[in-house]
């Protein structure tokens, strides 16, 4: 998206890996700009990190429609994370694979803007119909192929194949309602904005959204790590009306409460939290949560600046991940890698094969059998997994002077809220296989390790021996 700093242009740049074994082929083409075809192929196997950087001109400018989609094709399973950097201006974005991406979106966005809100629809299949739906802003305008649309109003138009719309305001456009005939990708966030009022630094912001079908109910927050006194902002947005959220959380062995209501759908709540607060968020709704962290401190040491960051539903937790941190424009940032697991479970977490560092402070997430916590990691490409076969929840989140990034290190995209259908059973299919929103909660042991009242519905591993059985 739009990122442009005058005086500066620096490329955007995808960043692939793999935890595949083999070698695998990536093929990398966009129709593009005239005189500027991309097509590039390259191979990239375990542990190895391929960056391609993308001309400038693929740079999306306020409102825009254009043709600057970019397809990443591999023959296996690839991670791909797109990074959109000028010069103290950074941010980062998981990007979700085609089978993942939905039909319904809502846009996100922080404000006051500084610069500008955006979002960016990608279309993915030819004569896609999309229709979109201006949130209730006040004097709120957008203009678009010589037609100006204000707030309530809805934008309709087809896309095709390769498509990009990227619709731009001064003012917030949070809540934007995207509805599509065939599944798009969205990014959302600010060309650059000013996050609090801890300072005047600005950054770009930018995730790749879920679609509303993979929104969850239950989320667990980690502040953003070493920064004590700023706190982090949140932003909970609905899908539906009349919303019930509850925050319970710690802060430094405190117990602490909220409770937010959204009367909407598309409406939002935000709520700046302490630096020291670890929660455990439910909604008796599917919401969407953001994080952000706040503007550099003005003449402080306390290095970081805005990043936009979407919180996994603690539905969509997988059991696997392979990630590869990002570059600075000024050398390299200090990593993070945020994590929730289940308590019993801690010690069998494992970064690059080794167990976490022994002064890992471990924090309990209220009213849940799960603990969070971080640990700074190298540069580089890593994966985490947990011996025990379980779930984790992963966040990667990088600082340095004037810059910040943050997003996810991987999800499982199911269609949680598009109703859950039980289903026949594979050991660790990480499919919520008995509709209980857990994945894989059963260890095959003929007990009923849920509490749900059924045996080995939902195993992570293995098949139990069977026993008593005579040829």
């Amino acid at each position: 998206m739009d990122n442009k700093v005058q005086r500066h242009d620096v490329k955007p740049e995808l960043f692939i890996t793999t935890d595949n074994r083999h070698l695998v082929h990536i093929n990398i083409s966009s129709p593009g700009i005239p005189n500027l075809l991309l097509h590039r192929q390259l191979t990239v196997s375990r542990g190895q990190v391929h960056l391609v950087q993308i001309d400038p001109s693929y740079r999306l400018n306020h409102t825009e429609s254009s043709q600057k989609a970019i397809l990443i094709q591999s023959d296996k399973e690839i991670v791909v994370y797109g990074v959109n950097r000028e010069l103290h201006s950074d941010d980062g974005y998981l990007a979700l694979p085609t089978d993942a991406l939905g039909k319904e979106y809502y846009t996100i966005s922080y404000s006051p803007s500084y610069y500008y809100t955006l979002f960016t629809i990608i279309g993915v299949y030819n004569d896609t119909f999309v229709s979109i739906h201006l949130p209730n802003t006040h004097h709120l305008n957008v203009t678009l192929n010589g037609h100006t649309y204000y707030r309530n109003q809805w934008i309709n138009l087809t896309l095709n194949r390769f498509s990009t719309l990227e619709i731009s305001s001064v003012r917030d456009l949070t809540g934007s309602h995207i509805l599509s005939d065939k599944p798009v990708g969205v990014l959302s966030g600010n060309k650059k904005a000013v996050v609090g009022n801890t300072g005047g630094s600005r950054d770009h912001l930018v995730e790749m959204l879920l679609p509303v079908a993979s929104w969850g109910k239950r989320f667990a927050t980690i502040p953003i790590p070493e920064r004590h006194n700023v706190g982090d902002m949140f932003r909970f947005l609905a899908s539906e009306e009349n919303t019930n959220i509850i925050v319970n959380g710690i802060i430094e062995g405190k117990p602490f409460h909220d409770n937010i209501k959204i009367a909407k759908a598309g409406h939002f709540v935000q709520k700046h939290y302490s630096s020291g607060l670890y929660s455990h968020v439910v909604s008796d709704k599917p919401i969407s949560l953001f994080q952000f962290s706040l503007t550099q401190q003005k003449g402080g040491i306390d290095l970081a600046d805005p990043s936009l960051i979407t919180i996994p539903p603690i539905e969509q937790y997988a059991a696997h991940y392979t990630f590869t941190t990002p570059e600075y424009s000024l050398g390299n940032y200090t990593n993070y890698f945020m994590f929730v697991v289940k308590n019993s479970l801690k010690h069998g977490l494992r970064l690059d094969h080794h167990q976490l560092p022994r002064n890992t402070i471990y924090h309990h997430i209220p009213g849940t059998h799960l603990v969070a916590g971080y640990i700074k990691i190298s540069v580089g490409t890593h994966s985490v997994t947990n011996i025990n076969h379980t779930v984790v929840g992963g966040i990667l989140f990088g600082k340095a002077k004037l810059e910040s990034y943050g997003f996810p290190v991987g999800l499982l995209l199911k269609p949680v809220n598009s109703g859950c259908q039980a289903r026949a059973m594979e050991y660790g299919d990480e499919i919520d296989n008995d509709c209980d929103g857990e994945v894989d909660e059963e260890k095959c042991d003929r007990k009923d390790d849920d509490g749900d009242g059924r045996i080995d519905e939902d195993c992570r591993c293995c098949a139990p021996e069977v026993v008593g059985m005579y040829s």
